[in-house]
């Protein structure tokens, strides 16, 4: 880096517009916080809530289900409302909304109402995410060395938290009771809203636009169909009739989606910005990444407690090499700056790809430092690569679009986790001989799918 550039990102970051980008950050962080939390804290509570409710597998399913539905179905809408109204005004909407919603979860005592509640959560969580990403970009003034290192911080602080989340859910179920990883919700979200309305400032909004709603609509209705039948292949199976009825329900959403936002004057997401390459292998690295990332740590939780013997709480700390990710997500901007995005990216991606490789042999004999090796490349490995992806989107799109360019982007991820979770976690079944079975097989499969999304960086991006 030159002198010149150095001396600019010391003061961006020091002074001045540097105060704004910090407590910008601290506000955004605060409420990616909750949004990652919410992903993973409950998973170890479950049987806990399901005693206390007096519920089944498949009331327990739904309490996990509801916040990835809604979350998933709301992401397109939240980000074109944060381009339309202020992020500023949506992000702290979400988290009016999470917090009330949290607060829910934890006083009730029926599981119909814990699921309604969750799924206000995801709604929450879908106003907070990519409106964040967008506040944090605005906050940055134009700046792409000040963006991409104030992305590496937002992203470390969400990926420490998403997995230290069982960790966490596990300490305080034991301590206080399941209501209390849904109420330390509250403090965070009302730090996030204190810090906001302290530093934030708003960003552009569109209010001579439409809100093209018929858009909206198809977006939501295409988003819950897709998310909801890959959910539910995994306990129905992909060739139910069920199944097969909402994926081809969600592709006529699609095509309806596309017939309208070509036609209308005011779209909900302009098809031009597809145009612009970054965006468009952005969005499918994102899904790719997702997919293989969160399969690989839904079958290691399988894999240690049904095949090792782990106890929840052990299996919690055998998944502690994933919060390297918080360093790696710290690195990628210095990476991004000597190395470009296009190697960051790549280099990212052939780390995955080694992760995977080395679960190859996977069986109850392989020793834990081979997985926790394995942990490390993948947490490293994804941990640069995705604020360089991000810094990367936010840089190519218009600052009035950046909200639902990130929406985009972390739809994308979404529906790669969901469908990591439904393709590859299926391939877990049987006795222990089987299990392990199928996730050399997961495996496998996950490194062909990480060589692609290396190809396609190395090319495209």
């Amino acid at each position: 880096m030159n002198p010149a550039s150095r001396t600019s990102h010391r003061s961006a970051m020091t002074g001045g517009q540097g105060n704004t980008v910090t407590g910008t950050l601290l506000a955004t962080s605060f409420g990616f916080i909750v949004v990652q939390l919410d992903v993973t804290i409950v998973n170890v509570a479950l049987p806990e809530i399901g005693s206390s409710l007096e519920t089944g597998v498949s009331g327990l399913q739904w309490v996990v289900d509801a916040y990835t539905l809604s979350f998933a179905a709301l992401l397109l809408t939240a980000g074109a409302a944060g381009d339309r109204f202020g992020c500023r005004r949506v992000f702290n909407s979400g988290l009016f909304l999470f917090c009330l919603a949290s607060l829910t979860c934890a006083l009730t005592h029926s599981v119909d109402v814990l699921i309604a509640a969750r799924c206000i959560q995801g709604a929450g969580a879908a106003l907070i995410l990519p409106t964040s990403l967008a506040l944090l970009s605005h906050a940055c003034a134009g700046d792409p060395v000040v963006r991409s290192h104030a992305i590496g911080w937002w992203s470390a602080i969400g990926g420490a938290v998403s997995a230290m989340g069982p960790v966490a859910g596990g300490l305080l179920t034991t301590a206080f009771g399941w209501r209390a990883i849904f109420l330390v919700n509250l403090p965070v979200c009302l730090l996030s809203l204190w810090a906001t309305y302290r530093f934030v400032a708003e960003t552009p909004a569109e209010k001579s636009k439409s809100f093209d709603m018929p858009g909206q609509v198809l977006a939501i209705l295409f988003l819950f169909l897709l998310t909801y039948s890959v959910i539910e292949a995994g306990a129905e199976g992909w060739l139910s009739p069920e199944i097969w009825t909402g994926l081809a329900l969600a592709l006529a959403a699609a095509l309806l989606f596309v017939a309208r936002e070509t036609r209308a004057a005011e779209p909900m997401i302009p098809l031009s910005l597809f145009r612009n390459s970054v965006l468009t292998i952005a969005v499918l690295l994102g899904l790719l990444s997702n997919l293989t990332f969160y399969a690989l740590i839904f079958i290691l939780s399988i894999f240690f407690q049904s095949v090792k013997g782990y106890s929840p709480t052990q299996t919690g700390l055998a998944l502690l090499p994933f919060t390297v990710i918080m360093i790696a997500n710290v690195a990628s901007s210095r990476l991004t700056r000597y190395f470009t995005p296009r190697l960051t990216v790549a280099g990212g991606g052939i780390l995955c790809v080694l992760s995977f490789l080395l679960l190859h042999d996977l069986d109850r004999d392989t020793p834990y430092y081979v997985v926790m090796v394995s942990m490390i490349f993948l947490a490293i490995g994804s941990g640069i690569s995705t604020p360089a992806l991000t810094s990367t989107i936010l840089g190519n799109v218009p600052s009035t679009r950046s909200a639902t360019a990130s929406a985009i982007f972390n739809v994308s991820r979404q529906v790669g986790s969901a469908l990591g979770v439904a393709l590859l976690g299926a391939l877990i079944v049987g006795a222990a001989e089987s299990m392990t079975a199928g996730a050399r097989l997961a495996f496998d499969i996950s490194v062909v799918l990480r060589v692609a999304g290396v190809i396609l960086a190395a090319l495209f991006l």
